[in-house]
């Protein structure tokens, strides 16, 4: 038994698709696609699946990470990146399969990519102007389900803005069970009516700022 890892994206229509239902999709896909995987033990047997860090319903994303396994040790990898790229409908494209290198526990921080339906300047300024603040604060909350007011602006890594006919924030946030941050928290503390916009997450990292993989 060999543990793998699926790198996809996903886009388009399959950003409305919830994680208990995207769980079930790529598992009929591996089936579909006839690899060698390995089924959970006992009455309801199943493809083992799991996913690095799900992903906020409504989100594209470049980057997503899938681990499986096979249950035979000698299968190439080649071979069933082959097999799944021939199935997968056209919203979800295969980047790559690999042998997991690090514990989805590493993950520490997500890009996004935000992009807004306008190019007038004055909102970029706003932007701009609201991810400089020395202090940011906002309503969180936590895992038990407690509320309190929490500064997000030492919180953002790094960002950056550009406009042509959109505007298009790139945002790099803490991500993973130590700490995560919504860009959705981020833009919902600016206090005021946004234009539309879509968000796309990115590459996921370490504490160390190395690519996930």
């Amino acid at each position: 038994m060999k543990n793998v890892r699926l790198i996809y994206e996903k886009k388009d229509r399959m950003r409305f698709v919830s994680h208990l239902d995207m769980t079930r999709f790529m598992s009929r896909m591996i089936q579909k696609s006839k690899i060698p995987v390995w089924y959970t033990e006992g009455f309801n047997k199943h493809i083992y699946v799991t996913f690095a860090l799900p992903l906020s319903l409504g989100f594209e994303s470049n980057y997503e990470v899938m681990d499986f396994r096979f249950d035979d040790d000698n299968y190439p990898l080649s071979l069933a990146l082959q097999a799944l790229k021939g199935v997968f409908p056209p919203y979800i494209r295969i980047v790559d399969l690999i042998e997991p290198q690090m514990k989805a526990g590493e993950i520490a921080f997500a890009d996004f990519e935000i992009t807004f339906d306008t190019s007038d300047k004055g909102f970029e300024k706003k932007l701009e102007d609201f991810l400089n603040l020395a202090e940011i604060k906002v309503s969180k909350k936590s895992k038990k389900g407690a509320i309190s007011e929490v500064d997000i602006a030492p919180k953002i890594k790094a960002f950056s803005i550009t406009q042509g006919e959109n505007t298009v924030l790139k945002i790099t946030l803490p991500a993973g069970g130590k700490d995560n941050v919504n860009p959705q928290l981020v833009l919902s503390a600016m206090g005021e009516a946004l234009p539309e916009y879509k968000i796309c997450r990115g590459k996921l990292y370490n504490e160390k700022m190395e690519v996930f993989k």
